[in-house]
């Protein structure tokens, strides 16, 4: 009984974290990420705002909500390919596969994209959180050595570079709605950078 009940709390609190973001998210693409508050996102949700706080400590971390597991799942890929022949082929099949993943969500992924370049605060933001990206390439690409060692920075510079070009691709896959291949994209653009960082 206990965990039935337990089982009944659980699916009624991811119930209300996916209303909540469903109803910011929509407010956001309204009204904008600027001018829409928690109040408003409370309201039309029919919850209070204390409710909200419980789940969410900032109106930015609606918008960003998938983040952690998104960095969870990436370092899974990078963890998967670990037996390719190099560092950078670790690197660029684990985002081959990534990017797999995301063609699947496309249409969430266009709406979060649309919230956040209308967004001055969310642009910024987002750049700060891809950092966690860049630090788990960095990781590969410096292999045992550590993160004390000059290695490492060589390998902070590289991911810099590689998640440049993840940038890159990623505009272009928004600037055509999501209709490119956003795979193929990916590999043609990573493998071209590829031939540029031999030295790994």
């Amino acid at each position: 009984m206990d965990n039935k009940n337990g089982s009944l709390r659980e699916r009624k609190k991811e119930k209300t974290r996916d209303t909540l973001i469903e109803v910011a998210n929509r407010l956001f693409l309204e009204r904008g990420f600027e001018d829409t508050t928690v109040d408003d996102i409370v309201a039309v949700a029919d919850i209070s705002q204390r409710t909200f706080f419980r789940y969410f400590p900032t109106k930015e971390a609606v918008v960003f909500s998938k983040h952690p597991g998104r960095v969870v799942r990436f370092r899974l890929l990078l963890a998967r390919h670990k037996s390719a022949e190099t560092p950078i082929k670790v690197v660029i099949e684990a985002l081959i596969d990534f990017a797999g993943e995301y063609e699947k969500n496309k249409d969430q992924l266009l709406r979060e994209w649309r919230i956040v370049v209308a967004s001055p605060t969310l642009i910024v933001r987002d750049v700060e959180l891809d950092l966690e990206f860049e630090q788990a390439i960095a990781e590969v690409l410096a292999g045992e050595k550590g993160p004390n060692s000059v290695a490492f920075s060589d390998a902070r510079i590289l991911a810099g570079a590689i998640f440049g070009a993840v940038r890159a691709i990623m505009q272009e896959w928004f600037g055509s709605e999501c209709k490119s291949n956003l795979p193929e994209l990916g590999r043609h653009a990573l493998e071209m950078l590829d031939k540029g960082l031999s030295v790994l």
